[in-house]
């Protein structure tokens, strides 16, 4: 039998759903509407930013994130860390996490059983994937001094209702996007209009690989002032499996950026950009 505190709780949250989807629907329409009314002025959306990218990682690679951290200081760059299974890691490996969180990196979260989003709520509620996925890992790294205010999708698996429950937990999430479309086709650029983010990988395995491609998108973004969202997972000098990027390859970005004169952003301050754009 079902007990009264499912039913209640069941009750609470199908109305708090309601609640969300709602507020979610009006924050489109004004959006939109400001959207409109910003370009029958002609001005741009974004007429206070400044080009650049946000380059993102994926999972526990935590020694190869300190070491490739090391590596790319010269560059003045930072990133996000997005984390996932945080229970497994060492006490060592929290210790680099919080000095690179100390240095000006983000640290995300990315899932607590790096669960696929979308068909995982499907099959068993909203309740059971916040309650398996999304609660345990925000409570583990509230209680080691690592709060969370940004999610990045496990194999970027989401949909609109996943969008919904996990917009009402963090303030910016991050999906992924494939392909090698012309530039001015992709979607790995932030606009200022979504709380939702879309990123590219730029792992070796990737269909999409290739550093001139990766540098079009970069030389696109300063022309029209856009900012381009990178994904990683394990950076290595040489990658031969997958979810491996290059040290290269991160060099590549961070030398353009820094000799273009754009600017490296963590995923929680294009939300900054996001809600002071008015």
């Amino acid at each position: 039998m079902i007990s009264i505190k499912k039913i209640i709780r069941f009750r609470y949250f199908s109305k708090q759903r309601t609640i969300w989807c709602a507020v979610f629907v009006c924050n489109l329409l004004v959006l939109s509407s400001c959207r409109k009314y910003e370009e029958e002025l002609d001005i741009p959306f974004t007429v206070n930013s400044q080009a650049g990218v946000a380059i993102t990682f994926d999972d526990n690679y935590i020694d190869q994130w300190y070491a490739v951290d090391q590596i790319l200081k010269p560059y003045n760059w930072k990133a996000t860390f997005f984390v996932s299974q945080f229970n497994s890691l060492s006490y060592e490996e929290l210790n680099k996490l919080k000095l690179l969180k100390k240095q000006g990196n983000e640290i995300g979260g990315h899932g607590w059983i790096h669960l696929k989003a979308a068909p995982f709520e499907k099959k068993n509620g909203e309740i059971n994937y916040l309650d398996d996925e999304i609660f345990p890992m925000i409570r583990s790294m509230n209680e080691k001094s690592l709060a969370v205010h940004s999610f990045a999708y496990p194999y970027g698996s989401r949909d609109a209702i996943t969008d919904t429950i996990l917009l009402h937990e963090f303030n910016i999430i991050r999906g992924t996007t494939y392909g090698s479309e012309p530039a001015s086709e992709q979607r790995c650029y932030f606009d200022n209009t979504s709380r939702v983010l879309f990123g590219l990988g730029i792992d070796n395995s990737y269909s999409q690989y290739s550093i001139p491609y990766f540098l079009s998108l970069l030389d696109y973004a300063k022309k029209n002032n856009k900012i381009v969202i990178f994904y990683a997972h394990k950076p290595v000098l040489k990658a031969n499996k997958k979810y491996e990027t290059e040290y290269k390859t991160l060099i590549e970005i961070c030398r353009y950026i820094k000799e273009h004169n754009m600017k490296f952003y963590t995923v929680s301050e294009l939300y900054q950009k996001e809600i002071n754009k008015n």
